[in-house]
């Protein structure tokens, strides 16, 4: 084999390499929320909620507040996410509160948003918390009320959500109708996705969805923009993808999850910096900040918008790195020199005449010396 073949195969080689590494679908977490107890009496701040599919861990969370555990009405980051795969939709999830087993489960769906209440028995068991319990007076502490509190808090667990919660959400590409009432609340949670599937929007059953005129959402759109077709971003700012979420205007209450899912080589171009996420306001004709959730793990970037606009993934170019650049943009062979730097072309051509010409004169004076 010649040398070149060889490099070109190991340029094959590491291109293939490269786009198995960076590719992939984003998988949205299911985000799990309610209240939580042990022994019937409200967890403490501080107590960490656990999910598993089997024997793996897909997600954890420490409480904040007696009693409950993630907020629907906060940011996703406040919310216990499970983030397992897309072919793991439909299997069973299991809740360790502070490592002991809930009687409740759920099942995973790609994007869902689930309100699920965990109980687990106290160090005196659970009869206090039984139906039966406290009905039979002394069941409380004896062994049939512990196992009537626990058949009462089980059966009321799961099939008490509703099916739309459970089940796999619609997800579509670019474009999808939305299912919304009469005053604009979404009937069926529906992800929509870019076409190359790197980027998503979830908008969640129970959303309150309106268009710019009021009116009930009817449908929406996600697709990557052309970052030369949007306003520029600030100075020092630098830009990896842009999406245009719509119809532009658009409400939502609570807000909807906008999901970025970068490629190796686009987090390695952020080059060890924060990402963020910005959207363009059309009134002020400025991008502003939103806040956002970054897992560098999966190179996932999360944020909840509650309207609709141009969103861009970016993240803060260092001073130094983009001094760099201006300086190597100035002064690279073929590149445009900085304003006031032109050569003085007029004064070197009107110097070249004269020095042609003194010579030409020389030479004359010489040839009728001899």
């Amino acid at each position: 084999m010649k040398p070149q073949h060889g490099i070109a195969v190991v340029l094959l080689l590491g291109l293939v390499a490269t786009a198995a590494a960076g590719g992939g679908i984003p998988t949205l977490p299911h985000q799990f929320s309610g209240d939580v107890t042990i022994g019937g009496s409200p967890a403490p701040a501080g107590t960490v909620i656990t999910a598993k599919i089997g024997d793996t861990e897909y997600g954890s969370i420490r409480t904040t507040e007696a009693g409950k555990y993630g907020d629907p009405g906060q940011s996703v980051g406040d919310r216990l996410l499970v983030k397992a795969t897309p072919d793991q939709a439909g299997e069973t999830i299991t809740f360790l509160v502070d490592g002991v087993a809930a009687k409740e489960t759920g099942v995973f769906a790609v994007g869902g948003g689930t309100v699920l209440d965990l109980s687990v028995p106290g160090n005196g068991g659970t009869g206090n918390t039984g139906g039966t319990g406290n009905t039979g007076g002394s069941g409380g502490t004896g062994g049939t009320g512990s196992t009537g509190g626990t058949g009462g808090t089980s059966t009321t667990g799961n099939p008490g959500e509703s099916a739309a919660s459970t089940a796999a959400p619609e997800v579509q590409t670019g474009h999808a109708s939305l299912a919304t009432s009469a005053a604009g609340v979404v009937q069926r949670t529906v992800t929509v996705r870019t076409a190359d599937e790197t980027c998503a929007v979830a908008i969640r059953e129970g959303t309150t969805a309106r268009d710019g005129n009021g009116n009930p959402l009817d449908e929406v759109t996600v697709a990557r923009a052309d970052p030369a077709a949007v306003p520029a971003a600030p100075p020092g700012t630098g830009v990896a993808i842009i999406l245009n979420c719509g119809p532009a205007g658009a409400t939502f209450d609570p807000p909807v999850t906008l999901t970025y899912s970068l490629s190796g080589e686009e987090w390695a171009k952020v080059g060890g910096a924060t990402p963020k996420v910005l959207w363009y306001n059309p009134v002020s004709k400025a991008w502003q900040d939103v806040p956002a959730t970054v897992d560098p793990a999966t190179r996932m970037v999360t944020a909840e918008v509650s309207h609709f606009s141009i969103y861009a993934l970016a993240w803060t170019v260092p001073e130094t790195t983009a001094a760099l650049e201006a300086q190597q943009t100035n002064t690279s062979p073929g590149g445009t020199p900085p304003a006031g730097d032109e050569p003085p072309w007029l004064f070197i051509g009107i110097g070249a005449v004269l020095l042609i010409g003194a010579m030409i004169g020389g030479l004359v004076y010489l040839g009728k010396k001899n």
